[in-house]
This record gives C-alpha cells, structure tokens and sequence, in this order.
C-alpha cells in the first residue's frame, strides 16, 4: 500500500517496448539506475512502468538499442495536477477544507463512558464539565493521566479508571468496585449485631464476636445477636479480662410480612392510529437548524428523536449532528381487563415485587397470596415468610447497656 502511494506521488508512464535487442536495452537500462517494474512480455513485445524522471532517460538508450517506447497511460498525482491545474477554486476548497479538518482535530467532539453500573453517563459528564472538558475542548489542555487520577478519587466505587483521546473522541473506561460495603467495613469500632425485626434464626456463621444466639431462636427487634466483645479466660475457666472487636457475622432471620396490591379493572390504553409527521434538522454545535412542520400538529402525540454524530473516519467525530423528529399520533381508549388478565397483570407484579426484595437481599420463601378479581378491582393480598439480613450495627456501648438492661430484669 505504501509503495503504491509512492509511486502515484512520483508519477509513472504505463510503457510499451519494442526493440531487435532487448536485452541490450534491459542492460542499458540497468547500467544508468533506471527501474522499470511490472514487466510482461506479450505478443512479442514488453510492457512495464517507468517513473517520469527516468523516462525522460530513455530515450536516448532507446535510440542507442534500437527500440521504440511507446506510451499507454500517464498515471499519478503530477499528471492529475497538470490536468486539474487551471481550476484554483477547486484547489483553494481543497486547501480550506484541509485547514478545517486540520482545526477541528485539535479539539474534542464526543465523549464516552464505557464500564459505569452506580455512576450515570450524565453525573460524570457534569463533573467533566466542572473541570472545564466537555464537547468542543481543546486537546492539548486535557492530560489523560492526571484526570483518570481525578475521576478515581472524586468517584469512590471506581477503583481502575482508563482515559484516551482517539482523533476527536475522549474514551473514559472505569471498573466499579461492586462490593462496597465490604470495603466499608474493614476497619470499624467496637461494635455488636443486633436484630431489626422479630423472628427467628435460620443460618448464622460467626466470624468475629460473640454469639448470643444460635439457629433456631426466636428473637425481638433490637435483641444482640452477636456482641463484639469476646471473653479472654484462664485455664480455671474464669473470665480474666475481655477483648473488643467489631462484630461480623453472616445472620439470616426468618420474618413474617404481608403482602397487599390493589387496581382498577378499567384503564387506559395508547392506541396509536399510524399517522406519523417528520422534521429533519442538523445540529452544528449549539445551534439547530430545523425544517418546519408539515400541517397541524396532531391532539395527542408522542415525539420520537433520532440523531447520529457525524465523523469523517474512525473515530475522527465532527461537531455535527443529523437527525428527525417523528411524531406518532395516537388515541386514549378506556378498556376494561378480563378476570384472566386481571389475574396476569397481578401475577406479574407480585414477580416484580419479589424481583426487587432480591435485589435488595430479601427471599420470599413462602407465600400464601391469593388474587379476588370483582367488577370494579382487582385485590392480591396475603402473608408472606422471608428470609433476610434483618441486622443492623450498633456501637458496643450501646449493646452492653442493652445486655445489663436484660440481666438485671
């Protein structure tokens, strides 16, 4: 590829090679460093191709050799130059658009943010801006180290952060720590477990304190589960002194709750009546330039906008965007469920619901809810059993009042 770019930018002749002595001619050809390459022979004769300053050369070999050079084509950019050399304003806009292409590559024209789960694209955009980078930044003003290094200590939950400019793109990768609260609780003061709901002990793994408690217990909200403060004996079996930690322990309680959902059986529904209106626009920087609507805008629509960055190559993005607006009409029509869709819908929000107690550590492990369908509603209601990480921690302190509250009752 590079040596097909060279020898356009010399210029070359496409030749013809006819002559009683070829190989004087050759030999000739060689003695003066005249290269000529792609030599065929063909129906008694050579073709081949010579750049422009040596076949000035050979015409004087040729004479010499007895051979006739004939040309076929003159290929490459001098010859294109000498073609096009009476048109100045093509080469003036050639010229211009190179400068612009030129300026607009010394800034940056897209950002993105590849790896963030807890940090939106838009929090961090914020806080670029807060630092003075955003859409249209100089490049030489943005050190890639020195941000990354910022981004990791103004976001906590990142702990590796890559930044990299590629043409006119700013491409910030970050990986998020995903176990936070782990990280949070390496160092703590003395401190104790203890219950946030009544109900009883399913699993317990202790790995530092003191359990008061063991699987199978039934316990109250505030009751300590484990207390962070561990007894240091004698070989008499006699407590001589005692050590504080801070508690840590995988607990599961079993607790009881209920569960209660009710809506209409009559809604609402979108129905959309397939006319659609579009307005085009182009957005250079800042400023938009639109077409306007066609007609009347309909009573009730959605807007849909669609748009793409435009780049040259790569990632060589420019600061221009084109897109449509595309307004969808439609209708309000009042339906009513059926006592089986009634009974889906309900269905699937009760999978949501316990969806989202997942998420948040929370297993529904049994379930007596039961779905009423009527004319006017649709009920779901009934208890639930659940197993969960009902702990909180609390200052030592706090745990050993509690512990000589019960004693001395």
């Amino acid at each position: 590829m590079i040596d097909q770019l060279m020898c356009y930018s010399r210029g070359y002749v496409e030749i013809v090679i006819r002559s009683s002595s070829y190989e004087r001619f050759l030999n000739l050809c060689a003695y003066h460093q005249i290269l000529i390459w792609d030599l065929n022979h063909t129906d008694g004769q050579y073709e081949g191709k010579i750049f422009v300053k040596d076949f000035r050369k050979i015409r004087e070999i040729a004479k010499k050799s007895g051979s006739k050079i004939t040309v076929l084509n003159k290929r490459g950019l001098p010859f294109w130059i000498r073609k096009h050399k009476k048109r100045t304003g093509f080469f003036f806009g050639l010229i211009v658009c190179l400068g612009i292409i030129f300026v607009l590559s010394l800034f940056i024209w897209d950002i993105q943010i590849e790896g963030n789960l807890a940090q939106t694209d838009e929090v961090i955009l914020d806080y670029l801006k807060q630092e003075q980078i955003s859409f249209g930044s100089w490049k030489n003003t943005i050190d890639a180290q020195e941000l990354a290094a910022d981004l990791r200590r103004e976001f906590e939950q990142f702990i590796w952060v890559s930044v990299q400019m590629k043409g006119t793109l700013l491409k910030i990768q970050v990986q998020e720590n995903t176990d936070v609260t782990l990280n949070e609780e390496i160092e703590k003061e003395p401190s104790s477990l203890v219950a946030t709901k009544d109900g009883k002990i399913v699993k317990m793994i202790t790995r530092s304190g003191k359990p008061m408690v063991s699987v199978g217990d039934t316990v109250k909200k505030g009751d300590v589960l484990v207390l962070g403060r561990l007894e240091i004996k004698n070989d008499a079996g006699e407590v001589i002194s005692y050590q504080e930690c801070a508690a840590d322990a995988d607990i599961i309680l079993e607790t009881a709750d209920t569960y209660e959902e009710e809506f209409s059986m009559q809604y609402q529904e979108k129905v959309y009546t397939g006319k659609t209106k579009k307005k085009y626009y182009i957005q250079i920087g800042d400023t938009f330039l639109r077409t306007p609507w066609m007609g009347e805008l309909y009573d009730t629509y959605d807007v849909v906008d669609q748009r793409s960055q435009l780049k040259l190559w790569g990632n060589f993005y420019l600061p221009v965007s084109v897109g449509t607006y595309t307004v969808r009409e439609y209708e309000i029509v009042e339906k009513t469920y059926t006592k089986e869709e009634a009974k889906k819908k309900a269905e699937e929000n009760f999978i949501v619901f316990s969806e989202k107690n997942q998420e948040k550590g929370v297993q529904i492990f049994k379930n007596d809810v039961k779905i009423v369908t009527g004319i006017s509603a649709c009920t779901a209601s009934g208890s639930l059993v659940l197993h969960e990480q009902a702990i909180k921690r609390v200052p030592l302190q706090e745990t050993l009042d509690i512990e000589e509250g019960t004693q001395s009752e």
